[in-house]
Formats: structure tokens, sequence, C-alpha cells
């Protein structure tokens, strides 16, 4: 029996852990960062584009995370996969708090985890 949808599993697949240690595998992104907010109101994620400082030179707004995202890959804001991984986590968490009203809080796991 297939674990996923429409593939199959080898009988001898490598299982591995996943793990992370912020404090050594953390690198920051010589581009820059965002700030990311919801506007309740418009219904919108908001992602300000930021060199240093939290300064907003740009503000990336969608409806979707992929709006977002590809927004910002096609403006050339990321360098970094990391970056990109960490930016799709706190997008798609910014998309749900608005889908189901609930308060979101950029880097706050307690308020929506996956």
């Amino acid at each position: 029996m297939a674990l996923y949808p429409k593939s199959s599993t080898k009988e001898n697949t490598e299982t591995i852990k996943g793990s992370y240690d912020e404090g050594k595998e953390w690198k920051y992104d010589p581009k820059g960062y965002f700030l990311i907010k919801v506007d309740k109101e418009k219904r919108l994620i908001e992602a300000g584009y930021c060199k240093g400082n939290n300064v907003v030179e740009k503000i990336i707004t969608g409806k979707t995370p992929q709006e977002v995202y590809y927004t910002i890959l096609r403006l050339g804001l990321i360098s970094s996969l990391q970056h990109a991984c960490y930016l799709g986590k706190e997008l798609t968490k910014a998309a749900f708090a608005i889908k189901n009203n609930l308060e979101y809080i950029q880097d706050d796991e307690g308020v929506i985890s996956f």
C-alpha cells in the first residue's frame, strides 16, 4: 500500500528524522528580511521588505501565500533557500489566520503552528 496517493514506496526506502538547531543553522539572508502581518479588514497578507533596522522599503500584498512569495521571487528580494522556506511557512500561517479569523504574530509558534 502506498503511503502517498498515486505513488509507491520502495521496500528499502530510508526514513530520516528531521532536526533543526536555530542557533547553529539559521543564516541571515544578505538581501534583507520581511516583516509579515495581516490586514484583517482587507483580508490580505502583507510582507514588508527591509534591508535593515526594520525600515520597510517595499510592501508586497496578496490574498494567498503564493501571490506574495512568487512576487518576492520575481523581484529578486531573496537569495537564500532557507529564507524562502521560512517565508513559505510564515505566509501560510498568515493565510490560515485570515481564513480562520485568528490573530497572527510572526515567529510566534504558540499562535498558529504546523
